[in-house]
C-alpha cells in the first residue's frame, strides 16, 4: 500500500479528522492529515475525550500499514508513534495509556522508539532528536553499500 492509498484508508475511517483541527502552531499543512505529529495530536485528543473506539479504531489501521504499508508508509506510522510519544508524555495519561490499542508490529515499533529514546538519554536534547530522526527516517543501505 502507497502514501496516497494509507492517506484515503484512513479519511474514511476518521473522517472528523481535517483542516479545521490543525494546529495553529505548526501552520496548516497542504495535507493535514499526511503530517503525522498533526495526526497524533489529533488522536490524543480523541483519546482525551474517552471514547476508545475511534482511537483503536486509528491504530488498527496503523497496524495494518505497518504489515501491508510500502517503506514510506511504515516510516510515517513510526513518525507517528513517536508524535503519540511526544505529546502523550506531557499528559496526565502518560504514554502508557496508548499500549491497549497497538498491535504485534506497531508495538514492536512503539518499543524500539522507547529503546532508542533511552538509550539517548544521556545525549544533549538537540543530539538526541537529531539521531531520533535519522533511525526514524531511515532510507535503508545505499544502492552504492548493497553493490
Amino acid at each position: 500500500m502507497e502514501k496516497l492509498q494509507a492517506i484515503s484508508h484512513l479519511r474514511k475511517s476518521l473522517p472528523d479528522f481535517g483542516a479545521n483541527v490543525c494546529s495553529d502552531e505548526f501552520g496548516h499543512s497542504a495535507d493535514p492529515i499526511a503530517n503525522s505529529y498533526e495526526f497524533a495530536r489529533f488522536v490524543t485528543t480523541l483519546f482525551a475525550h474517552g471514547d476508545p473506539k475511534p482511537v483503536q479504531r486509528a491504530f488498527d489501521q496503523l497496524e495494518d500499514f505497518m504489515q501491508t504499508g510500502s517503506a514510506e508508509v511504515r516510516d510515517w506510522v513510526c513518525s507517528f508513534l513517536e508524535a503519540v510519544q511526544d505529546i502523550a508524555a506531557w499528559k496526565v495519561s502518560g504514554c502508557d495509556a496508548f499500549l491497549r490499542f497497538l498491535g504485534p508490529e506497531t508495538r514492536h515499533a512503539w518499543r524500539a522508539l522507547e529503546a532508542i529514546r533511552r538509550d539517548l538519554e544521556d545525549c544533549p536534547a538537540l543530539e538526541a532528536e537529531v539521531l531520533m530522526w535519522r533511525i526514524v527516517h531511515h532510507d535503508g543501505p545505499s544502492r552504492a553499500r548493497a553493490a
